[in-house]
């Protein structure tokens, strides 16, 4: 296997090849090579990757199933403010990727056990005393609120953003549905359910899913009432710019997006607020590289002072807007800081004194906005502080050190898997077996994929869709959190064309074929070029 450095080296130059396909036949055909250079090296670096958090799921995660109850007691709690929001996801992510039977087994059991096991106001759950009581714990209101929507936006959002319309989102909906018919707090616009930034900015990127995933119009009052509570005076501007307070900055772009399809003029009266609110963000609270710091400044900037781990997130609302109001107001920002991470000042930056969850949430936030303007600088960053920080990738595979299952840890995991899928463009294999590797590139709109084993090996590839759309409900690929980017999909009614560079076959298949799982057998290593096929030779 190729060292680390050597693949990082040569990765973020080639993983722009998707992005400049050429005109002449020659030129195509290089960049048709480039791709499949780039996909080998990708196949190493996800391979590596997916097989850790293989090993990490069978290893580390599943024994933490407490077999009584069947609640996932990652950091020997159930609770919902952590385990719940950060360790149940990141454990569902991992076996939706490389062990599906798993997913549909002890994993999806975890779900069905906290439902049957917490519920407590209606449909609203609260935590689970392993070990003292052996039943659900007494929170005040304020608590069960603050813990039953960090559920909702850090755990069922991210889950559903790759599972679609499965139990788990019919929990989500059930969660939220309740929260609303209990909501106490009396402002002019109606009841909401807190006064808590972070928890209305959580409600806001859910609500805003609900709505175009149901069609149901109280979603988007209730949205409203929380844009309305912010937004009204058009002087808002948060003071904390790393979680437990940014998430109100993706939850208003996400609304203003989904706005800008339903309600133009109600977007355009947001848009205004939102606009102030952004400028006010650059103005007063990032560095001269354009890196967000934890708080504002009461002064315009340029500042120093401790960065915030969650820039990027907060990144991913100016690209929001900039979609909702269909131009450019601040992408040429973004791509500025983005090509400032290669200062050497952000090599190992210790984002929370070098805890796991610092780099892990400062790089997920990167690939946020990578995946829409893929910088190449950015892209090098990217590899080099996963390799390094997050993924620990020097280390031989069946010997090295696992993560944990608590929150932090898990929080890595998390950004590992959204980094390999970046490397395999959405790909994912099944069964995965550890040692598989598996890599993409695209060059216009054609794929090319590299899938190595040593030995043989017979699975299926399953592609990508427009989950967006598909899933979401949405018109548009909005910017937002909790998900996982979409890279190369496929259209379920079109066709391609399959082509095995390996064998010579050339066979054509539906999207809709693709994602349910393309056929494959390897022995060695099989290279397989996927493009768009219109029905002509």
């Amino acid at each position: 296997m190729r060292t680390t450095k050597a693949i990082i080296a040569l990765s973020a130059a080639l993983l722009l090849c998707g992005h400049c396909a050429s005109a002449s036949g020659a030129q195509v055909d290089d960049s048709i090579d480039q791709a499949f250079e780039q996909a080998a090296r990708s196949a190493e670096i996800a391979g590596y990757s997916l097989s850790k958090v293989h090993r990490w799921l069978h290893e580390r995660a599943l024994e933490q199933i407490d077999p009584a109850t069947k609640l996932y007691k990652a950091d020997g709690k159930w609770n919902y403010r952590d385990t719940a929001a950060d360790c149940y996801p990141f454990l569902v992510w991992a076996a939706y990727v490389v062990d599906k039977e798993v997913l549909d087994g002890p994993v999806r059991d975890v779900l069905h056990a906290e439902m049957k096991l917490c519920n407590h106001f209606d449909r609203i759950p609260v935590p689970y005393d392993f070990v003292d009581n052996k039943k659900i714990e007494t929170l005040d209101w304020e608590e069960v609120v603050f813990q039953a929507s960090e559920y909702v936006k850090d755990g069922l959002i991210a889950i559903v953003e790759a599972t679609g319309k499965d139990e788990w989102f019919e929990r989500m909906k059930a969660i939220e549905e309740d929260l609303w018919e209990h909501a106490r707090i009396e402002t002019p616009y109606g009841k909401i359910p807190s006064t808590n930034v972070e928890v209305n900015g959580e409600q806001l990127q859910a609500l805003a899913r609900l709505y175009t995933m149901t069609g149901e119009k109280k979603f988007l009052t209730w949205a409203e009432r929380l844009a309305d509570y912010y937004l009204r005076e058009g002087d808002f501007v948060p003071s904390r710019l790393r979680d437990h307070g940014c998430e109100i900055i993706g939850g208003l772009g996400l609304l203003l997006g989904v706005e800008s399809d339903v309600n133009p003029q109600k977007a355009r009266e947001y848009g205004k607020a939102i606009n102030y609110m952004l400028d006010q963000i650059l103005a007063r609270g990032v560095n001269a590289d354009g890196i967000m710091l934890n708080t504002i400044s009461a002064e315009p900037g340029p500042h120093d002072g401790r960065l915030s781990d969650g820039w990027g997130y907060n990144y991913v609302g100016f690209l929001c807007y900039d979609m909702a109001v269909g131009k450019p107001v601040y992408r040429a920002r973004v791509e500025q800081t983005l090509t400032n991470l290669l200062k050497p000042k952000y090599q190992d930056y210790p984002w929370e004194g070098k805890s796991i969850d610092g780099f892990a949430d400062s790089i997920e936030g990167g690939i946020y906005l990578i995946n829409r303007l893929p910088v190449k600088a950015a892209l090098e960053w990217v590899d080099r502080e996963v390799a390094a920080n997050v993924a620990r990738s020097g280390e031989p595979l069946e010997t090295a050190e696992l993560w944990g299952t608590m929150k932090l840890e898990s929080n890595g995991v998390r950004t590992v898997i959204m980094h390999a899928l970046m490397h395999t463009r959405g790909l994912i294999a099944r069964p995965w077996r550890r040692d598989l590797r598996l890599g993409a590139a695209q060059t216009g709109d054609a794929l090319a994929i590299v899938l190595e084993a040593d030995k043989p090996w017979k699975g299926t590839l399953i592609f990508d869709i427009p989950r967006h759309r598909q899933y979401m409900g949405f018109s548009k690929d909005w910017p937002r959190m909790n998900t996982l980017p979409e890279w190369f999909v496929v259209e379920m009614k079109s066709k391609y064309s399959v082509k095995n560079v390996s064998s010579g076959s050339d066979i054509k298949r539906t999207g809709e074929k693709l994602h349910a799982g393309l056929p494959v057998k390897v022995t060695g290593e099989t290279h397989l070029l996927i493009e768009p096929w219109d029905g002509q030779k």
